[in-house]
């Protein structure tokens, strides 16, 4: 019994994957905080599963044409795995954002940060008139801000 206390408190060997992933996190991590200071544009984060029914169907309705709209041009969408984001190997995941607990989350970030966000998705419709508010509402922040610039 002793024997088995003493291994349960020791400190385990790290496994390859134990250090590629300290390795990934120690690189990506100044990159990731260079792209939030240097990024300061707004940008729709969409967080994903791929067995997930509801964001295989905004892929099908949305996402194939998402890029040649308007909002694209002013919210790019940036595709990110629930997996990647949850570990935090995301360059992006370092922004700071309420948890995500669902899927599709898409989070509006601007200079890192997270300005609202859309939590799954049913029709078409819905994510278009959430785009179109989050869309005005990071426009007018915008245009407030630069009115009191010099």
């Amino acid at each position: 019994m002793a024997v088995s206390n003493f291994q349960s408190h020791c400190p385990r060997k790290p496994r390859r994957r134990d250090t590629a992933r300290h390795f990934a996190a120690a690189f990506l991590f100044p990159l990731s905080l260079s792209i939030c200071i240097q990024g300061n544009a707004a940008e729709l984060l969409y967080i994903y599963s791929a067995d997930c029914p509801a964001c295989q169907q905004f892929d099908a309705e949305v996402l194939t044409y998402y890029k040649n709209t308007d909002e694209a041009r002013r919210l790019p969408i940036d595709k990110i795995g629930l997996a990647a984001w949850q570990a935090g190997t995301h360059p992006k995941s370092i922004c700071i954002t309420k948890p995500v607990d669902v899927t599709p989350t898409f989070i509006a970030i601007e200079t890192c940060e997270e300005q609202d966000r859309i939590s799954g998705y049913s029709q078409e419709e819905l994510f278009w008139m959430a785009i179109q508010r989050i869309d005005r509402s990071i426009t007018q922040g915008a245009s407030s801000t630069n009115a009191h610039e010099p």
